[in-house]
């Protein structure tokens, strides 16, 4: 979601008043070897010598952006993720599957921001319930996730059908997304155990593949955090500037070394700036990427061998600032990130510079794909290729 276009509205009313893979490039599976560290969950993929055992076994975990704007990639996401059920299938057929899907919303704030609670929104539990126009899911009662393994299945009629169903999240979700957040929460990586529901998706001598679909940056925040405050900081002179997402860049990124300007350098609405070297600023503020990594690699015994990451998302460059005029007086334009990439059917995004570094950090087993794409079969592709067949 654009903060600045539905937060802004809000607040200025409440101002005023006061294994081997496929052909292209396969996982990359070595057979010996400890696999560069991680936590003790593994231990299944591992035999009596230590040494790491290839499995048919693949736990996918889908994030999906929930918040305004994302209807269009969201239905982009259904209507080609046929393609990579497809590729799957390709002989000796598909492997033992658990399919989860997770929303992008842990909640933001005080619960003052439209969308985000102050509960921690939906927490990182699975979504499985109908969305869209579907009335059933498909899953058997009680499932929370899919799980197929070629003979036995928790659900009746298409897989395909199920996914569409449980993973049209719609666009009422938080604006300020906790994409990575969301993934260690769901998954029992960030300290506590995983949700009740979340039981049993994770298998140690599965493949783990985290897919991420947004259009928006990671604006993970550390438990207690005051960056979502809309109380003393509703202004360009306050600490954290206007309520708008463009903290999650203004403390979330550093550019050449320096954070994104707050200011106009003219004071002008029509001043912009294009920035680069933009990297991820891991000063605390937000959470850090290096210790969400190394989190989600604590899950396997050999997360080199046993994780993929992959993130369609938009590109981290063009990075551009752009201002416009505040919802109330105020002692200048305020500021915004332009668009880095533009779909034809009018989707956009903006640089997801905290996703492409923590994407880049899982080597050759994590690939960024174009969220402005008209079609995603071919990133289906792409991540099918990566996986054991």
């Amino acid at each position: 979601m654009k903060v600045t276009n539905r937060l802004l509205l809000g607040l200025a009313v409440a101002l005023t008043a006061g294994g081997a893979g496929c052909d292209a490039r396969s996982l990359d599976v070595k057979t010996t070897g400890a696999g560069g560290g991680g936590g003790s969950i593994g231990i299944g993929g591992a035999d009596a010598g230590g040494t790491f055992v290839p499995t048919r076994k693949v736990d996918m975990l889908f994030v999906i952006d929930d918040s305004s704007e994302m209807r269009l990639a969201q239905d982009n996401f259904m209507r080609n993720f046929p393609a990579l059920m497809t590729r799957l299938m390709d002989p000796p057929g598909l492997p033992d599957l658990h399919i989860a899907v997770i929303s992008t919303d842990m909640g933001a704030g005080d619960g003052s921001i439209s969308g985000c609670d102050a509960s921690g929104g939906k927490n990182g539990i699975f979504q499985y319930t109908p969305r869209g126009s579907c009335t059933a899911t498909g899953l058997a009662p009680g499932a929370t996730f899919i799980a197929d393994d070629g003979t036995n299945r928790n659900y009746t009629g298409n897989l395909n059908d199920v996914v569409g169903c449980i993973a049209a999240l719609g666009e009422t979700g938080c604006g300020f997304e906790h994409q990575l957040s969301a993934i260690t929460r769901a998954l029992g990586a960030d300290g506590s155990p995983p949700p009740a529901e979340n039981q049993g998706f994770l298998r140690p001598d599965a493949f783990l593949v985290i897919v991420l679909l947004t259009n928006e940056d990671d604006c993970s925040a550390p438990p207690g955090s005051n960056l979502y405050d809309t109380a003393a900081n509703t202004t360009l002179a306050s600490m954290l500037g206007p309520p708008s997402n463009f903290r999650c860049n203004e403390f979330g990124h550093l550019c050449n070394g320096m954070k994104p300007p707050r200011l106009a350098p003219n004071g002008d609405v029509n001043d912009s700036v294009t920035l680069e070297g933009c990297v991820p600023a891991e000063d605390g503020a937000l959470i850090p990427i290096p210790e969400i990594t190394r989190r989600i690699r604590s899950l396997k015994q050999y997360p080199d061998q046993q994780i993929v990451v992959t993130a369609i998302v938009g590109p981290p460059a063009p990075y551009t600032v752009k201002w416009f005029g505040p919802p109330f007086t105020d002692t200048g334009p305020w500021p915004m990130i332009a668009h880095s990439c533009t779909a034809s059917d009018g989707s956009d995004a903006d640089p997801a510079v905290r996703i492409a570094d923590f994407v880049q950090r899982f080597g050759g087993n994590g690939i960024l794909l174009p969220i402005c794409s008209d079609n995603y079969s071919p990133s289906f592709d792409r991540i099918a290729s990566l996986l054991p067949h």
